[in-house]
């Protein structure tokens, strides 16, 4: 059997997505992926590596008739669309699909899906790898078994050791940045856990791309000249953001791509995580062998979104102190 994966979002839903072609079910099955431009880095980092082809989701007339042409090559004999535009799903009818997989949500799905499963994802009542996988079993008729964990291993970039005199596994990174859909830890805290790092001679190296500029302004004026960290929001390819992740001696971030990079690389890593309902680590937390999160200890009454001040525990994510997280992270180690 030969079966194309789908899924066009973001990176850590993509690695909690991956794994799925390694259940048990699928050892003599043939099968590439379909993910969003500029993720290529991810599925060539994997272990194995991945084969796959990539889609502009700002340019849809093309990559629909790229996406058509490259099912009509292969021809497969089932697609599984984890996530992606409606127009992902008339692809795959237009290009005769056999058998064509996803979750019964919107319209699209019932239209061009022709075995779909409905998931209510938003109760967040497990993983998303684990729904990912009872997708697939579902879709394919797979028996249960556990949810694969993805690895990585990218090759490690020694020129940055020189270029920003680090020594591997003797620096820890601080990725304070997140796409802003769920709640983070105050900058202020992150300063704390950063001057408790630097107060035992450690060295701190602060990441984070231009969209991070709201989460990093109060943490550039204060450390981005000192002797102990170094600052280097939008100086990293995602191959470097790969190594030096790789060979930190731990990591701390929100819910992002990043932290659950460094989960899969086998990194110590403490994930900050927002107690609202789709938000919270049971449904988004890190997963690997050293990877922990920590939420505030709350009844949170949010499903989809913070109540701000209409809730009793507003603001609940100052309630994380950086001495609990450093803690955390040192257990790891």
């Amino acid at each position: 059997m030969k079966v194309i994966f789908l899924r066009l979002d973001k990176i850590g839903d993509l690695i909690a997505t991956l794994p799925v072609d390694q259940l048990p079910g699928l050892k003599s099955c043939e099968s590439k992926w379909v993910i969003a431009k500029h993720l290529g880095w991810l599925a060539k980092a994997a272990v194995p590596p991945r084969e796959f082809i990539e889609l502009d989701l700002q340019s849809r007339r093309d990559s629909e008739k790229k996406l058509i042409a490259f099912l009509r090559a292969e021809k497969p004999d089932a697609v599984v669309v984890f996530y992606a535009p409606w127009w992902v799903s008339r692809a795959c009818w237009k290009a005769k699909v056999p058998l064509r997989i996803g979750r019964r949500s919107q319209w699209h799905s019932y239209l061009f899906f022709n075995k779909g499963l409905r998931q209510s994802r938003s109760l967040a009542e497990q993983h998303e790898a684990d729904y990912n996988r009872e997708l697939v079993e579902f879709g394919l008729d797979l028996p249960k078994s556990e949810t694969p964990v993805l690895k990585l291993a990218p090759p490690v970039l020694r020129r940055l050791f020189e270029k920003y005199s680090l020594q591997s596994k003797n620096y820890f990174v601080v990725h304070p940045g997140m796409w802003g859909s769920a709640l983070n830890w105050p900058q202020s805290k992150y300063n704390e856990l950063i001057q408790l790092l630097v107060d035992k001679n450690e060295t701190v190296v602060i990441t984070g791309t231009q969209n991070d500029e709201k989460f990093l302004k109060e943490i550039r004026h204060r450390w981005h000249n000192h002797k102990n960290v170094r600052y280097l929001q939008n100086q990293l390819s995602f191959e470097e953001l790969l190594s030096l992740l790789q060979t930190a001696k731990g990591v701390v971030a929100p819910s992002t791509g990043v932290l659950h990079l460094a989960a899969a690389m086998g990194t110590p890593c403490v994930g900050i995580y927002s107690p609202v309902r789709v938000h919270r680590a049971l449904r988004w937390g890190p997963r690997g062998d050293k990877a922990e999160a920590l939420s505030p200890l709350v009844l949170c009454p949010a499903t989809n979104k913070c109540l701000h001040e209409k809730c009793q525990f507003h603001p609940c994510m100052n309630t994380i102190t950086a001495d609990e997280v450093l803690s955390k992270l040192e257990n790891l180690l």
